[in-house]
């Protein structure tokens, strides 16, 4: 995780921590199963193996 430092406060550090491991979370691919299901730009999230596209939030599809 990217260190924020004491200059935003516990709130907004809290806060941040949870949304980066929503992101950073292994997923499996609907379509294939394979664990290589990412976000590739906000909002799209594609399987690498497959080539599998999804839209979704932009932090969980």
């Amino acid at each position: 995780m990217p260190n924020l430092g004491i200059k935003y406060g516990l709130t907004v550090r809290r806060k941040y921590l949870a949304a980066w491991k929503k992101l950073k979370k292994k997923r499996a691919c609907p379509k294939c199963g394979s664990k290589t299901f990412a976000r590739s730009n906000n909002g799209i999230w594609e399987c690498g193996k497959c080539g599998y596209r999804v839209t979704g939030d932009a932090y969980e599809p």
